[in-house]
């Protein structure tokens, strides 16, 4: 989906320490994820945040001169000069909740989705000997305004922009130390086996998020993992994560793979924000 001027270069296959171990395989195959926690160190989380922060105080300095449109439990803003969506907090629309795509226009962080220990993991969940990005996002939960991101299954999102949303996957790496008072992720294990779910029956984009009711809370895991740590899963797994209720920040970057080689459907703004409700 990042519409990057030139074809994503492709991610060799390389011996490495970072592939998946049997144990990590066997959690893949049964729960649907796999976590590595404190994966990147305190040096890398200091880079990455502050190349994260730079890109959100750009955007909030642009003015796209577009409307922040809801759409299902979200508000968006197309920013067509960046070829990028802003996900503003529906109920704070002066704080950016969510930024995706960025890698075409931020090269820092362009560069480390092409890190091994995002990569690497990858070449074990899609099971190809090459991978490259397909789309990338980061979730900012501001203390105390960061809201949910609701019950969902990525799958939906990627229909019909991939050439198989069911061979994409996503390593997300957590920024800050994350609890269920700061809106942990919240996963359903096992829930990748059980195919594509239909939505909760809202109208538009919002057709995409699963109703609530559909999986009781105590059926979800919460993932409490510090800072650095990353957590992989592909794209039919059920999950979901809760409003940040804390006085500090909850961010979390997410870099989402294809097999390379693949032709990725650049989605154009309109196809992101024409479905609303």
């Amino acid at each position: 989906m990042s519409p990057s001027p030139e074809p994503a270069a492709p991610v060799p296959d390389r011996p490495s320490g970072h592939r998946l171990v049997g144990s990590e395989r066997a959690q893949l195959a049964q729960a649907g994820y796999v976590v590595r926690e404190r994966a990147f160190a305190p040096s890398d989380l200091d880079q990455i945040r502050e190349a994260c922060e730079n890109m959100v105080a750009r955007l909030i300095e642009r003015d796209p001169g577009t409307p922040k449109i809801p759409a299902g439990s979200y508000c968006f803003q197309a920013d067509p000069g960046l070829c990028t969506i802003v996900k503003w907090e529906p109920d704070h629309r002066e704080v950016v909740q969510g930024v995706e795509p960025f890698a075409h226009f931020e090269p820092a962080l362009r560069d480390w989705g092409c890190d091994p220990r995002f990569t690497d993991p990858m070449l074990d969940l899609l099971g190809v000997a090459a991978v490259e990005l397909f789309t990338e996002k980061l979730n900012v939960k501001r203390a105390r305004v960061g809201g949910p991101i609701v019950l969902h299954q990525d799958y939906p999102y990627w229909v019909g922009n991939s050439e198989d949303a069911s061979e994409i996957a996503t390593a997300v790496l957590f920024l800050d130390d994350a609890t269920r008072d700061n809106g942990c992720l919240e996963v359903l294990p096992g829930s990748h086996r059980a195919g594509p779910r239909a939505g909760g029956g809202k109208r538009g984009f919002g057709g995409f998020e699963l109703d609530p009711a559909s999986v009781p809370d105590a059926a979800l895991v919460s993932l409490e993992v510090p800072a650095g740590t990353v957590v992989f899963f592909g794209s039919l797994l059920v999950h979901r994560s809760a409003p940040n209720h804390s006085g500090g920040d909850r961010r979390t970057l997410l870099y989402s793979y294809q097999p390379a080689g693949r032709d990725a459907s650049v989605v154009s703004l309109a196809d992101l924000l024409g479905s609303r409700s």
